[in-house]
């Protein structure tokens, strides 16, 4: 009988899990710009699955709060 109540939880805690997702297949093409890769997220979850709008920013904020940064180890250059 409380499945209703839950389902709109469900369903922004998909949608969330789906923006983390994104988020994490294409942090490396914006290394140093998480606003532009935010907003490209949001596009991805209005225009692709449908997302509402009003809801969409959220639900990547909170992916992004999620988001784990990849570091880059640079070598050393030898020394001559």
């Amino acid at each position: 009988m409380n499945t209703a109540a839950q389902l709109p939880h469900d369903y922004r805690s998909q949608m969330q899990a789906l923006a983390l997702d994104y988020l994490q297949v294409h942090q490396d093409e914006h290394l140093c710009d998480n606003e532009h890769l935010a907003q490209r997220a949001v596009q991805h979850l209005v225009l692709g699955l449908d997302v509402p709008v009003f809801m969409a920013p959220r639900l990547v904020a909170l992916a992004l709060s999620e988001l784990r940064p990849r570091w880059v180890a640079l070598p050393y250059p030898a020394a001559t």
